[in-house]
């Protein structure tokens, strides 16, 4: 009697602990339930395409000031440090010797002048005389040469007095462009050498070089869409340079590119142009330069952080009309902002996870909620 009642009892524990086992807490439910993502499709837009690169501004034109002729340096003529023009005087060096060897240049041409009357004259009696048998063959010879000769003695004479007049002329010393001009190098009355003292720096800040490098990737993405081509026939790309640590932006276009990637790097000197009318922009200054590469139509875009990667490279996880969450490699474009242009991998009507990526997994159910993107921004 009492092993039946054993059994029973058994039984009973066994009925009840399949029932109350097959009652799910509200927490079991909940972990049946698919997980909540936020899905949308990609946004569509036209982009800018822009790139940005690390690069140096120089000078459009600079030149050093040195004298032409040797002598003391009388004067400065220039405020230092001021804008000057093209052609304005800026150092005054004695001219006195110069002036000296001019009036001798001069005299040397008048007397030359005088011998070629005297060799006309003489020249034209022996020929009147040589018709006649009145002179010998070799006298004429005589006077025709000394003719020639006078002649040569002219034209040195006068070039020797167009030298003299540059020489006078270069005591003074003239700005070879407008510009901005540097600190006197020499001062007044100081002894100075000829092509060798340099007497001060000269620079045309009105416009600047902007000097960057491409990598050979790059250089050769420039080239299949045509940039570089472009430049060739003066259209060049629009450009921005922004000096280090400066808020003004300065605006211009490529202008050059060298003719073969560098020997060392693989890279590709560039350069832009950009106008500095208000000289505000320093030669020497270094700074990022962005280069508008063109417009992207129809381009798709994805926020960052719905972007994963993995051993294989980056992906998304798109949802498909059941709900079921699939991996799919994609090829990335540029940034934009906070979002990405997406080159590769998805179409326009694709849903992508954007939030809650953590809780997809390769076919895994889900529950998607579709947001707009820009709510997101």
């Amino acid at each position: 009697m009492k092993k039946v009642q054993f059994c029973g009892a058994i039984m009973a524990a066994v009925f009840l602990g399949a029932f109350f086992g097959c009652q799910k807490t509200p927490e079991a439910k909940r972990e049946l339930k698919a997980p909540a993502v936020k899905v949308s499709a990609p946004k569509v837009a036209d982009v800018q395409i822009k790139n940005a690169y690390s690069a140096k501004a120089v000078a459009y034109e600079q030149a050093e000031i040195r004298a032409r002729v040797g002598g003391y340096l009388e004067k400065s003529l220039f405020k230092k440090g001021g804008r000057v023009k093209k052609d304005e005087i800026l150092f005054k060096i004695d001219d006195r010797p110069y002036s000296a060897a001019l009036a001798a240049a001069d005299a040397r041409v008048k007397a030359a002048e005088s011998q070629i009357g005297l060799a006309q004259s003489n020249a034209e009696r022996t020929r009147v005389l040589i018709k006649t048998n009145a002179v010998s063959e070799e006298a004429y010879q005589t006077r025709e040469t000394q003719l020639l000769v006078a002649k040569a003695k002219l034209l040195e004479a006068k070039a020797a007095q167009r030298k003299a007049r540059l020489d006078l002329e270069y005591t003074n010393v003239r700005a070879p462009m407008s510009g901005k001009v540097g600190e006197a190098l020499v001062d007044e009355g100081n002894l100075v050498a000829a092509q060798a003292s340099l007497l001060a720096r000269i620079v045309d800040d009105s416009k600047m070089r902007i000097y960057f490098e491409l990598n050979g990737a790059d250089a050769a993405r420039y080239r299949e869409s045509g940039l570089l081509s472009a430049i060739d026939k003066g259209d060049g790309a629009a450009v921005e340079f922004r000096p280090k640590n400066g808020s003004k932006t300065f605006k211009g276009k490529l202008c050059y590119y060298d003719n073969a990637l560098g020997a060392g790097t693989a890279s590709l000197i560039m350069r832009a142009d950009i106008d500095n009318p208000g000289g505000n922009l320093m030669s020497g200054a270094y700074g990022d330069i962005v280069v508008m590469e063109g417009v992207r139509k129809n381009a798709l875009l994805l926020p960052e952080e719905a972007i994963g990667t993995d051993l294989t490279g980056r992906f998304v996880w798109v949802v498909d009309d059941s709900g079921t969450a699939w991996q799919r490699q994609v090829k990335l474009g540029e940034a934009v902002g906070n979002m990405r242009v997406i080159q590769g991998g998805l179409s326009k009507g694709d849903r992508v996870v954007v939030k809650g990526l953590q809780r997809a997994a390769h076919g895994k159910k889900l529950s998607p909620e579709n947001i707009d993107l820009d709510s997101l921004q």
